[in-house]
């Protein structure tokens, strides 16, 4: 008995033979084209801690040889690795389009703090993290002076981003003290008085107290006779004149 043919299958095939043949044929040309052109595009927006110009020196140290660069002989991970070793570089995504051009998408570190003390002066990023100082760009910061210990990073971060991360206590508070005890004392842009903040525990609520205080004290015009603010106690705040 002789089959009949289903031409449909058969000329499925064909087409799927034919796609797989052109995807080949386009992969094997941009495989083979040269990169023509490096395009960096900086995402984060409020730091200027690097410039294009340095990020693509970074790439260009990556290339095989300093003639033309053919697309198959580049090595994307090998990019991206050595721009997120930067030390003021978060995260990157390195890609190339199908004109030949290489894309890098860079993300900066945001520095939410300025360290002052012994072992020198650096920034703290977002994790907690040092960072270097930069000659492109000087951040307007909170000024950390004094000895940090190890244990306590994290917990000083998140209080870090805090601040950063509110626009009154970000606009208010230009320095922090970090006493041999691990407490801490504030400087305020607006006033003369310190604030006593204590050591790093209940520090939303630390900070809701002081936001009602400033709201309050402003009403009976006090606020500027004061010296100290004591917030180490939850329960209420401790001024003196």
């Amino acid at each position: 008995m002789i089959k009949k043919i289903n031409w449909f299958d058969v000329f499925l095939a064909f087409v799927t033979i034919a796609m797989f043949s052109l995807l080949a044929f386009a992969n094997s040309r941009n495989s083979a084209r040269y990169i023509e052109q490096v395009d960096v595009k900086l995402l984060s927006s409020d730091n200027h801690f690097i410039t294009q110009e340095m990020v693509e020196k970074l790439i260009v140290q990556t290339f095989p040889r300093d003639s033309k660069i053919i697309n198959s002989d580049l090595n994307l991970k090998k990019i991206e690795d050595q721009l997120n070793h930067h030390s003021m570089i978060a995260n990157s995504e390195v890609f190339v389009d199908v004109d030949g051009k290489l894309h890098a998408e860079v993300t900066q570190k945001k520095a939410i703090a300025r360290v002052m003390n012994g072992s020198g002066s650096f920034y703290i990023d977002e994790n907690g993290d040092k960072m270097p100082l930069s000659n492109q760009f000087s951040a307007h910061v909170p000024i950390v002076y004094g000895e940090l210990k190890p244990n306590n990073r994290e917990v000083f971060a998140g209080l870090l981003n805090t601040i950063n991360n509110d626009e009154f206590l970000k606009t208010s508070i230009t320095s922090i003290k970090i006493n041999s005890d691990q407490s801490l004392i504030f400087s305020v842009r607006e006033y003369d008085y310190s604030i006593e903040f204590g050591h790093l525990k209940e520090i939303e609520k630390k900070f809701d107290n002081y936001k009602a205080f400033v709201h309050y004290s402003k009403k009976d015009t006090l606020i500027g006779y004061y010296k100290n603010v004591n917030l180490r106690f939850t329960e209420q705040v401790i001024c003196t004149k």
